[in-house]
């Protein structure tokens, strides 16, 4: 990988960052994670900044189209792929920008489809003056792909809104250190890094200005977060000082490994009303020797102890969890491990994954590959586990009073979607309530398998 994005050109440093070009029509899709959804802000506030523009709908006629790509799956990597396409046909006299980490890690893919015009790295996408006029310019595809560098810094602008949500999420941490063989995001994002705490507060404070009710903080090593500063510090310590300046607004985490499920984060939990009850365990799997070979930095009795301990940090605590099932050697043996796990846990959700072997990854060279028809069996043995473990939660909140956020119109006359504090979908009544509003819910029932609410009152 190295040698490809040597061989890559660069931009050119001598690129007037004062270039203007007349007002452009430009359309965002992204793919993937909240941190990509962070990235696709902080494209738009760089180019707002930079040059006139007006944000269009995907489905609209633009000047510019720019796909925020994911590179976790081959499956990302086609739909990417394939999105590009399609708009390409719909639109044949517009630029196609593929931006971010299928960008970063697999340049040369991309450089090969003659529907997109510009791929841009993670670590060039936000430096919109430089290569928009380029590529408006330009007769052949543009590239600019480079390598992090070691010292690289948190660099993220601050952003005041999310198009067309009601929360919105905070990139506190970028890139990581780990290196798990699977997986390829630290060539996608670089190193770990961290945003400076007062910086950190800054942006809250933007978005409490702006409205939001609920915030995620997000990293792709969460649990990491503040290693690098000087003076060092921690998760636990920056989300104390945020929940207590910050006391109105409701903050939620993002996926954080077990092992940095500590006593110190969970009083957080035990103590802080605004701190939602939920966590998003990066798990992958219930097996020690499984693990071993992915490089997690943590064995499965350690996971087993933070999910029991998460579980009763608070009453109806919401606890999610990544798997990946058929990873190279994953014997029958070894997979029962995880079910068992997933079985005798008191988990609320799952989101379970194929094994993808991803180029560039220790992973992708490992003997003992899984069988297809092996790997789909173990998948659907999870997912019906998790629907029930699912339908079990919920079912437990029936009758209890939870605060929720309003997000969107739901298919049923007369109701809303909404977001429980402990992370469930559920409706609530009234057609008139507007996205990003909080209400108090008393959980009613099931009807016709979706989960709805009556008003409580206080």
């Amino acid at each position: 990988m190295s040698e490809i994005l040597q061989n890559l050109e660069p931009l050119p440093k001598s690129a007037n960052p004062d270039a203007r070009t007349p007002s452009l029509r430009v359309a965002f899709w992204t793919l993937g994670c909240r941190l990509n959804q962070v990235d696709t802000e902080g494209i738009k506030v760089a180019m707002a900044r930079q040059m006139p523009i007006d944000v269009v709908d995907w489905q609209e006629a633009a000047d510019v189209y720019i796909l925020n790509s994911c590179t976790v799956t081959s499956k990302a990597d086609q739909e990417c792929r394939r999105l590009a396409r399609q708009v390409k046909r719909r639109h044949p006299t517009a630029r196609v920008v593929v931006a971010g980490c299928y960008a970063q890690t697999q340049p040369e893919a991309l450089a090969g489809v003659q529907e997109i015009d510009g791929v841009i790295g993670n670590t060039a996408k936000e430096n919109v003056a430089t290569w928009l006029p380029q590529l408006l310019a330009a007769e052949a595809p543009l590239m600019a792909v480079e390598a992090f560098e070691k010292d690289v810094v948190f660099d993220s602008p601050v952003v005041e809104s999310f198009s067309g949500r009601s929360r919105a999420f905070v990139k506190i941490q970028d890139g990581c250190d780990l290196r798990c063989t699977y997986c390829l995001i630290w060539q996608a994002r670089g190193p770990g890094r961290s945003r400076p705490v007062d910086d950190t507060m800054e942006q809250l404070a933007r978005l409490v200005d702006a409205g939001f009710p609920e915030t995620i903080l997000s990293g792709v090593h969460l649990g990491g977060y503040g290693r690098d500063l000087e003076p060092r510090t921690s998760l636990p310590e920056l989300l104390d000082r945020c929940l207590d300046r910050f006391p109105e607004l409701r903050i939620r985490l993002s996926s954080i490994h077990p092992n940095e499920v500590t006593p110190e984060l969970l009083q957080l939990f035990a103590e802080k009303r605004n701190l939602r009850p939920h966590l998003h365990i990066s798990l992958q799997s219930g097996s020690s020797t499984v693990l071993k070979r992915m490089r997690r930095p943590y064995r499965s009795d350690r996971a087993w102890q933070a999910i029991q301990d998460a579980a009763a940090a608070a009453p109806a605590f919401g606890i999610g969890a990544d798997i990946i099932v058929g990873f190279p050697g994953e014997t029958d043996a070894e997979f029962e491990e995880t079910r068992r796990m997933v079985a005798e846990l008191p988990f609320s959700y799952l989101h379970v994954f194929r094994f993808s072997p991803r180029p560039g990854t220790v992973a992708a060279t490992l003997e003992g590959a899984v069988h297809p028809e092996t790997i789909s069996r173990r998948g659907a043995i999870l997912r019906e586990l998790a629907a029930a473990k699912q339908h079990e939660f919920a079912e437990a909140m029936i009758g209890a009073k939870h605060e929720v956020v309003v997000e969107s119109a739901s298919d049923r006359a007369g109701w809303r979607e909404a977001t429980t504090d402990n992370y469930v979908s559920v409706l609530v009544p009234g057609r008139d309530l507007e996205a990003g509003t909080v209400v108090s819910v008393r959980i009613a029932g099931f009807q016709d398998g979706r989960l709805e609410t009556s008003m409580a009152g206080d």
